[in-house]
């Protein structure tokens, strides 16, 4: 009798034990833990085969299986969290193709923007922004006021400020504005004085002190390498928990807008210092790419512990970032062919801009990339910039016997690039990283600056497209706001402020314009294998999103919010 109890009591654990895993086993038939499901969606894959699903399943922090509501359904444990979508859209995870991540201080500053970013229309506004916040910060004689943001084009006056409109209202402070581009900034007369920039100052190479006509007197406007010169002082030492807090409210930032991979584009060696340490403490909660600036380079690789392009508490040093020419709309970028309209600092009849290094120093840089296997991104969005950057990947690439399609080169901005430099680009395996928001901030400025035919081609994505060359897309944050749907809006629609399409011929599907923020993203980095689709084993990157981007009118994708944002299975955005 005991015997059969025991059989009878193995018969049953049996049976129990085989109904459990078959409740929790994935149509492969591989038994995997279920810890969340989200159903009852519109889950756009962006697979090789742009799958749509409506349910997944997430384990572990990666995806376990996509499919049916019935499907997937069928894998819940009692310990799985359900998540009703209510037919909302499921995304990968935003993968940001460039930005300036550690822009941590703009808090700091004070906005100058025009509209739709700030309030700014002309000089005056300036003049009331800067002093308005002269008093909030409580600013002294002899302190420095800095502002960012002011943008020529957009002013009444459409010219850039001089240090004597900032004199009168700010005798007693050094005053300065960076322009929107980044490319340059406007000094008063103070800051000149205590900076030691005079007549007598010799202009930097790869920069320009612009000079009052028929004189050799600064106007106050410092282009590209130039703005060095200026002293602004020793700014104010944050606390680390200080920083910690700056970084915490960069990443929510980031996630309010779908991303879960963000890009440092420019990273000092403080500032991957600062990034190193948030790693090991457990501060980071979103992926983070950092491009040390090229200049930190032989120092980082000097204490024999760096590694390029391994993550380390969602930390990765993903290559080096050099700046090879200016701005288009600033119109320090450097072309082939002349800019249409007079260019500050140029004296010249035919004004191209100017590259802020040398061939020679291009080509150094780039072999010793390529030697030390780090992933080069390079800023260039004159063409003639391009042309000095596919000039020394060939080189690097004949001098080193590697594979340069291997090796990924990324071309930053890449805005103006001739259609035989894209067929370079295929043969050379180039990565461009576009930035089409500038077909609404700026296209009107490039048709005026540079003519329809080189402004329409501006970020072509579908001439790209029809090459097979992987690309992605970008914003620039902040050069223009972190927001990954106007970016996809400006992609599918290239839309101008005054309504005009800049380029119909390069518009793009919103899928292909999704892809280029999601899985060419992921390719970008070397991490299409782990990321940028929603597909079994990948990790649980992803974006909820009110509408459906594949079907919502092209002109309202803009509009588009982000509800949820989910890094490895857990939520760490959802929109109140």
């Amino acid at each position: 009798m005991k015997g059969l109890q025991k059989i009878t009591a193995w018969v049953f654990a049996l049976v129990f034990m085989t109904a459990g895993w078959a409740f929790r086993m994935p149509a492969d038939g591989t038994a995997e833990a279920v810890d969340r499901i989200l159903y009852n969606g519109q889950v756009i894959t962006i697979d090789k085969n742009n799958t749509q699903a409506r349910a997944v399943a997430i384990g572990k922090g990666r995806v376990v299986a996509v499919g049916t509501d019935e499907e997937i359904l069928k894998l819940r444990t009692d310990r799985t969290e359900l998540v009703d979508l209510q037919g909302k859209a499921l995304l990968p995870g935003f993968i940001d193709g460039h930005s300036h991540f550690m822009g941590l201080a703009r808090g700091k500053s004070a906005n100058l923007s025009p509209p739709p970013m700030g309030t700014v229309r002309n000089i005056r506004d300036i003049i009331s922004v800067l002093q308005q916040y002269k008093k909030d910060n409580k600013i002294g004689p002899g302190e420095w006021i800095s502002a960012f943001g002011y943008d020529t084009d957009q002013l009444e006056e459409q010219r850039h400020p001089a240090r004597e409109d900032l004199d009168d209202a700010f005798p007693d402070n050094p005053v300065s504005l960076t322009h929107a581009s980044g490319h340059m900034l406007v000094a008063n007369s103070y800051a000149l004085r205590v900076s030691g920039i005079d007549s007598r100052t010799t202009d930097p190479p790869g920069g320009t002190i612009v000079r009052r006509t028929g004189s050799q007197e600064p106007t106050g406007l410092l282009q590209e390498t130039a703005m060095r010169y200026l002293k602004r002082g020793e700014p104010k030492k944050l606390s680390l928990e200080e920083q910690y807090k700056l970084l915490k409210e960069q990443q929510e930032l980031y996630a309010s807008v779908g991303i879960t991979t963000a890009q440092d584009g420019m990273t000092g060696f403080e500032s991957v210092e600062l990034l190193r340490k948030a790693a090991r403490d457990g501060k980071l909660f979103i992926d983070i790419v950092a491009l040390p600036q090229y200049a930190t380079v032989d120092k980082l690789l000097s204490d024999g512990n760096t590694r390029f392009g391994v993550y380390d508490a969602h930390l990765k040093l993903g290559g080096f970032k050099i700046t090879a020419d200016g701005s288009p709309q600033g119109k320090t970028a450097f072309f082939s062919r002349p800019y249409l309209t007079s260019v500050p600092g140029c004296n010249q009849d035919a004004c191209t801009g100017q590259p802020t290094l040398n061939q020679s120093q291009l080509d150094e840089a780039i072999q010793k990339g390529f030697r030390h296997n780090i992933h080069p991104f390079v800023h260039c969005n004159g063409d003639a910039a391009v042309d000095m950057y596919i000039s020394a990947v060939k080189k690097a690439g004949q001098a080193l016997s590697v594979s340069t399609a291997e090796r990924r080169p990324v071309v930053i901005h890449s805005q103006f690039v001739r259609p035989e430099q894209l067929d370079q680009y295929r043969e050379l395996g180039f990565v461009p990283s576009f930035f089409t928001n500038h077909t609404f901030f700026w296209g009107d400025v490039h048709v005026r600056n540079l003519g329809k035919e080189r402004a329409y081609f501006c970020s072509p994505l579908k001439a790209s497209l029809d090459r097979g060359i992987t690309f992605t897309n970008h914003t620039d944050f902040g050069i223009t706001p972190i927001d990954q749907l106007f970016l996809l809006w400006s992609s599918v629609n290239r839309l101008s402020r005054t309504n005009t399409v800049i380029g119909p011929d390069q518009r793009v599907t919103p899928l292909e314009g999704l892809r280029a923020i999601t899985i060419n993203g992921a390719y970008q980095y070397f991490e299409e294998e782990s990321k940028g689709s929603i597909e079994k084993g990948k990790l649980a990157d992803l974006v909820v999103v009110s509408e459906n981007p594949l079907t919502i009118d092209p002109l309202k994708i803009k509009d588009i919010k982000v509800l949820e944002t989910i890094k490895e299975g857990v939520t760490i955005y959802k929109r109140q």
